[in-house]
């Protein structure tokens, strides 16, 4: 039986197909004896904002209700007593290891992958237990390798953080993975639009963003942390960070849902208030 020590979390990646200028992995993490409330909450919020199916960024088009749930996500993070939301972003035009003939690129990602995990049961000093969303690898058992990997670096530390275990899962199973997915997306497209500002969401998306970048009150979502313990974003490699510049949190209670409208006329209505 687990007890109120233990941490959990689920973790999901953005934008690593093609030859991206850039991508994300987020894990959002919260203490082991809330996870039941935890799945509970969300499936109502699902049914509640009428998402059909899994909660997906990609999926963030048209649906004011999938973007409700996204913020209705973040601000329950936010307000929350055990959860955090951390996202690596990672510069592939700096990250030597993206771009080197020593290494594929699945090995690069996997690579940054453990580190974050690593952070994640490092900061929580305590075990922890991960559930990511299961990638068509070329090496089935990429799970394994993090755990592995992970836990020799936390032996090197002066704590009590550890992996208990990471496990590739099937997403529509894991409501936290949804919600790592549409949370990672809405960081990693603002990222993206910085990158290339010929790149230029759906007016659904580009929404998702600017509420979302306001909860945590900010403009866009396309910086990084101090870091923050609730809203972490981490730019990677070294030479990515501050660019453009570091940002504090400064969460904010009052944000406006999403209406059709909205989705129309790309207006700003604050009639429902989370």
């Amino acid at each position: 039986m687990r007890t109120v020590m233990e941490r959990i979390a689920f973790a999901d990646e953005s934008g690593t197909h093609g030859n991206p200028n850039c991508y994300s992995i987020g894990v959002v993490s919260l203490d082991a004896a809330y996870r039941e409330e935890f799945e509970r909450y969300f499936r109502s919020k699902l049914l509640t904002h009428g998402v059909q199916g899994e909660a997906k960024w990609t999926k963030v088009r048209e649906s004011h209700g999938l973007i409700n749930f996204a913020l209705v996500a973040l601000y329950s993070i936010l307000h929350s007593r055990t959860a955090c939301f951390d996202v690596m972003v990672v510069n592939t035009s700096v990250f030597r290891n993206w771009n080197s003939l020593r290494m594929t690129r699945e090995d690069a990602f996997y690579q940054t992958y453990t580190y974050l995990l690593r952070h994640i049961a490092k900061r929580a000093n305590r075990p922890s237990e991960i559930y990511v969303d299961d990638c068509d690898d070329s090496y089935a058992k990429r799970d394994e390798m993090i755990e592995h990997i992970g836990n020799n670096m936390l032996a090197q530390l002066a704590g009590k953080g550890r992996l208990t275990g990471v496990h590739k899962a099937d997403s529509r199973a894991y409501v936290g993975i949804q919600v790592a997915d549409v949370l990672t997306g809405a960081v990693n497209a603002a990222h993206a639009r910085r990158f290339d500002p010929e790149f230029t969401p759906h007016l659904g998306k580009q929404l998702a963003i600017e509420r979302l970048a306001k909860m945590v009150g900010w403009n866009d979502l396309c910086y990084d942390t101090f870091p923050s313990n609730k809203f972490n974003v981490w730019h990677f490699p070294t030479e990515y960070r501050a660019r453009p510049r570091t940002q504090q949190v400064n969460i904010q209670t009052i944000i406006p849902y999403i209406l059709p409208v909205d989705l129309i006329l790309g207006t700003n209505l604050p009639r429902k208030i989370l």
